[in-house]
């Protein structure tokens, strides 16, 4: 049995959803929330396998609880918003799936949830499309930094983590390199960037998407 928890603040949306579920057979709705405040509540008490989100709710938005939410259950965003910072929002903030309304077919909740619950990912057509994309331009982006400043594989990935706010040794350990290794890899990266300092280099990788 699947667990699910309904995050959504219009009724009739909620009513819709329960309803598919249910008809389906193998899921069990625990609880529903009419906004972001009471869902994180809610799914906080039942701790359901996956929750239904929406975007826009009044107290808080969906956007703002989804990686709270992460940390308790899987999520699945639905809402009619697909633009593509929404999307991509949800994504980077640990939504598991998203599924723009107009995009949703009625077989096509059971699955997704049955998809999530099972630990891997549900994305409706828009959706699809704007992971896409937003895969090839970090990768056009990566191209042209190489281009521009010539970084090898190993220093892409040592700035890579600096982005990620490890520290030297945390770097050494991750990619096991020694720490003095690691320190100078990065005077050389620093050099090609044309920066003094972690700070500078971490700021410009970051800007240059």
């Amino acid at each position: 049995m699947i667990t699910v928890v309904i995050v959504e603040d219009n009724p009739m949306v909620r009513a819709g959803l329960r309803a598919l579920l249910d008809s389906a057979g193998g899921f069990q709705v625990l609880a529903e929330a009419a906004d972001g405040r009471s869902g994180l509540a809610a799914v906080a008490r039942h701790l359901p396998t996956v929750t239904l989100l929406d975007h826009r709710m009044p107290v808080a938005d969906g956007l703002d609880i989804v990686d709270r939410l992460a940390e308790l259950t899987r999520v699945l965003m639905l809402t009619s918003d697909g633009s593509a910072d929404v999307v991509r929002a949800a994504l980077a903030r640990g939504a598991h799936g998203f599924i723009v309304h107009g995009e949703l077919h009625p077989d096509d909740l059971p699955r997704a949830v049955r998809a999530i619950a099972a630990g891997q990912v549900w994305l409706s057509p828009g959706a699809a499309s704007v992971a896409v994309q937003s895969v090839r331009a970090r990768a056009e982006a990566e191209s042209a930094m190489r281009l521009r400043f010539g970084l090898t594989r190993r220093e892409r990935q040592l700035v890579e983590l600096l982005v990620d706010g490890l520290s030297n040794a945390e770097i050494a350990a991750t990619l096991v390199l020694a720490e003095k290794t690691v320190k100078n890899h990065l005077n050389h990266v620093y050099a090609k960037l044309g920066v003094t300092s972690r700070a500078q280099a971490v700021a410009l990788w970051s800007a240059r998407s």
